[in-house]
C-alpha cells in the first residue's frame, strides 16, 4: 500500500465474518493510498486478518448496507473512493485506471467532468464468469469523488448513491465471486429477500398470493429465456432458479409479514 501524506485514493469494504475472502480483496487493492475496512460485528478471523494488512480497520454495529457504506465513506480520507465488497476485486484493469483517475490533477473548476464512474462487473457462479441472463456488463457505481457521493438512507438493501454531477461509465472491471456454490447462493439470497421485505412492509405495501405466483415465475423467464441466461449453460439454469427463489422468499415473507400486522 502506498505511503502517502495526502489520500488521492481510498478503498472501502464492509465486512461481517468474511474470513474466507477478504484477504484476496484487500490484496487487489493495495495500489490504493488508504484501506478502509468497516467490520460489522465478525466474529471469525476477519478483524485479524485486516489487521495483518496494515488497513484502518473500523467497527460499527451492523443495521443496514446503506448506512455501514456512508460511515465508510465518511471515514475515508481519500479524495476519490472505491468501494468493494469482500467477494469482489479489483481488476489488474481497474488498479491502473482508478491510479490514473485519483492521480490526474484536478481542473481549475475543482472537480473533474465526471464526480463518479460505473464499472462494469463480472459476476461469477462458481468459476464460470456469466456473460448473459442480464449479468454482464451489469454496470455499478463504485469509483467516486468522496464530497460528491452519499448513499441513500431510504435504500437499506441494493444501496443507491445520490450523486451530485456526472456519471461516466469506466470499462474497466470488478471481479465478483457472487456466488461460490448453491447453498452459498440460496443464503445470500435470502438475507436480500428477507431485508427487501421488511422494508416494503415498513412502507406498508400490500402482499398477494398473485405476486407470490407472479414475480418468481417472471424472474426465471426473464433471466432464463428473455436475458439469454440458457448460454451460460448449467451456471445460466442455477442463476435463473436463484433469482426466482429470492423472489419467491420475498413474497412468503410479506405475506407472513402482513398477517402480523396488527
Amino acid at each position: 500500500m502506498r505511503e502517502v501524506a495526502a489520500p488521492r485514493l481510498s478503498a472501502t469494504v464492509i465486512v461481517q465474518d468474511e474470513e474466507a475472502r477478504l484477504d484476496a480483496c484487500l490484496e487487489s487493492l493495495a495500489f490504493c493510498d488508504e484501506i478502509v475496512v468497516v467490520d460489522g460485528g465478525s466474529t471469525d478471523r476477519t478483524r485479524d486478518i485486516a489487521r495483518a494488512r496494515g488497513v484502518r480497520l473500523l467497527e460499527r454495529p451492523f443495521d443496514d448496507f446503506s448506512r455501514q457504506h456512508e460511515f465508510a465513506r465518511t471515514s475515508a480520507q481519500g479524495t476519490w473512493i472505491l468501494s468493494l465488497d469482500a467477494d469482489e476485486r479489483a481488476s489488474p484493469e481497474l488498479q491502473r485506471a482508478a491510479r490514473a483517475i485519483a492521480d490526474a490533477a484536478l481542473p481549475a473548476s475543482g472537480a473533474p467532468a465526471a464526480s463518479a464512474y460505473a464499472l462494469p462487473f463480472k459476476n461469477h457462479y462458481k468459476d464460470r464468469w456469466l456473460r448473459f441472463g442480464g449479468l454482464w456488463p451489469d454496470r455499478h457505481v463504485r469509483l467516486y469523488l468522496r464530497d460528491r457521493v452519499r448513499y441513500d438512507p431510504e435504500r437499506p438493501v441494493h444501496e443507491k448513491l445520490l450523486i451530485d454531477g456526472a456519471v461516466q461509465r469506466l470499462d474497466a472491471p470488478v471481479i465478483h465471486l457472487t456466488w461460490t456454490s448453491l447453498e452459498q447462493a440460496k443464503s445470500k439470497s435470502r438475507r436480500y429477500a428477507e431485508a427487501a421485505a421488511q422494508k416494503r412492509h415498513a412502507e406498508g405495501k400490500r402482499a398477494s398470493i398473485v405476486r407470490l405466483v407472479a414475480r418468481p415465475l417472471w424472474r426465471f423467464v426473464r433471466a432464463y429465456l428473455l436475458r439469454l441466461g440458457f448460454l451460460d449453460g448449467s451456471a445460466g439454469l442455477a442463476v435463473a432458479y436463484l433469482r426466482a427463489h429470492e423472489a419467491y422468499v420475498r413474497e412468503v415473507r410479506e405475506l407472513e409479514l402482513a398477517r402480523a400486522r396488527p
